[in-house]
């Protein structure tokens, strides 16, 4: 059994805690207590002087409730101690030692209760057992990050686009084996292509056809395949209606474990990027989409990544885009994304122009942008590449060439190249449910992996 960590704070000038920092700590799982400031057995260190010891103990105690509720009277919260000690002594420093060097404590903490108990998150700190003392003492190193594998998809993003000077490139994925083999190949962040998921769940064009529930439910399948160890930009067309409907997306996507999500202006009656004939809701429209979105993640307090998306340059030009693109970015957009580019002079000076906000370069090989490189785009200062028909076109071209060869010489000519129905599950997860199975003591997959 675990062992539960107890938050000791001083308070003896009024031992009625507030209940909002009670049921704080409460909801994090932390057991409460308070305690006097010295042994009740023990003499008062102070002066006899009744007014002297009131002075004393104000300089000494935070007793209000206010003080107590602001984390930032704190040394370092949370703290784990070393191992077999389970209390964690949390007061606010000694008023006589000065303000303390902030650089020495402060670090990112974990975001959620999990993390928050995790002692693995953090550095191993000494506290006194004496019960008494006053102050944590922290090791003299900066507190560490969280492991980012204990994180949400959301949040191991996040801290890619902001911590690190990272190019995330992502290959375009519509199913669960397209998913599986970018997973397996060592990709880390996928990007679920909607041409691509309407194409592969429908068997239709990218018409804006797919609905919403074709979406979520795509997107939560990918999404949840490993979401421990990789992430997914998901596509979400235009919203699929207005701020309302568009709100009630934004946190589906959430539950679904989406990383990120790109939301577009173009009208509901849409069509893939990379055909003629675009046409683009007013800005007015546009930036309600994006307020929208950027309310439901407010209200949700997630970490997944808005990406806004405009695909004005077809019918209104590059400086419009620019202007919709600065003024989503200014709403709280995360990343912004100009799909269509003329020329590759053209992407870098957006680069440019909307630094140092991260843009997205979207790849279609055979559309109507240039081929960029994933060394050129970094070059440029993108921060995100998604290539939305990587899968989708090698897996047309090998499919179609086996069904002709079947067709037409009665074979499918796969014979001999050592893809078997073996190979393709254990990419599927073969290995990892049949460990299930046995693990739990079941016998009905044994030997099969």
């Amino acid at each position: 059994m675990a062992q539960m960590k107890t938050v000791v704070i001083s308070n003896e000038t009024d031992p009625t805690v507030d209940s909002n920092v009670k049921h704080s700590l409460e909801a994090q799982k932390l057991s409460f207590t308070t305690v006097p400031e010295t042994p009740p057995d023990s003499p008062s260190n102070g002066s006899s002087d009744p007014e002297m010891q009131s002075e004393e103990k104000s300089q000494d105690v935070l007793s209000s409730k206010t003080q107590l509720a602001d984390q930032s009277n704190y040394d370092v919260i949370p703290a784990v101690t070393d191992v077999g000690q389970d209390t964690v002594e949390i007061s606010p420093p000694d008023a006589a030692q000065g303000t303390q060097d902030k650089s020495k404590t402060q670090g990112v903490f974990p975001i959620s209760t999990t993390q928050l108990l995790d002692k693995s998150n953090y550095e191993t700190v000494p506290a006194s057992t004496d019960g008494y003392q006053d102050t944590i003492q922290t090791s003299p190193t900066q507190v560490v990050l969280p492991s980012t594998h204990s994180l949400s998809p959301a949040t191991r993003l996040k801290h890619k686009l902001h911590y690190s000077n990272e190019m995330i490139v992502c290959p375009g994925v519509y199913d669960g084996l397209s998913a599986r083999i970018a997973q397996a190949v060592g990709f880390e962040t996928l990007y679920m292509t909607g041409a691509g998921s309407t194409a592969s769940m429908l068997g239709m064009a990218d018409l804006g056809i797919a609905t919403r529930d074709d979406m979520v439910r795509n997107a939560d399948m990918i999404a949840n395949l490993d979401p421990h160890h990789h992430e997914i930009i998901a596509d979400m067309d235009t919203g699929y209606g207005g701020p309302v409907t568009i709100a009630q997306t934004v946190k589906q996507y959430i539950r679904a474990n989406v990383a990120a999500f790109h939301i577009e202006d173009q009208v509901l009656t849409k069509r893939c990027g990379h055909l003629s004939g675009k046409k683009v809701v007013s800005n007015q429209v546009y930036l309600s989409r994006i307020r929208a979105a950027r309310g439901a993640i407010d209200s949700e307090r997630a970490d997944i990544q808005l990406i806004a998306r405009t695909d004005a340059n077809q019918q209104l030009g590059y400086d419009e885009c620019i202007v919709r693109l600065k003024a989503a970015r200014d709403l709280g957009a995360d990343v912004g994304l100009l799909e269509g580019f003329r020329s590759k002079e053209e992407a870098a000076k957006a680069v440019k122009e909307l630094a140092p906000w991260p843009l997205l370069l979207n790849i279609v090989e055979n559309g109507h942008s240039p081929l960029i490189t994933v060394d050129e785009a970094r070059e440029m200062g993108f921060r995100i590449m998604i290539f939305s028909f990587a899968g989708l076109a090698p897996a047309y071209m090998a499919i179609k060439a086996a069904y002709e060869k079947l067709l037409h010489h009665g074979i499918t000519g796969i014979q001999g190249n050592g893809i078997g129905p073996k190979v393709l599950f254990n990419v599927c997860g073969l290995k990892e449910a049949v460990a299930i199975d046995e693990n739990a003591g079941g016998m009905d997959y044994k030997g099969l992996a």
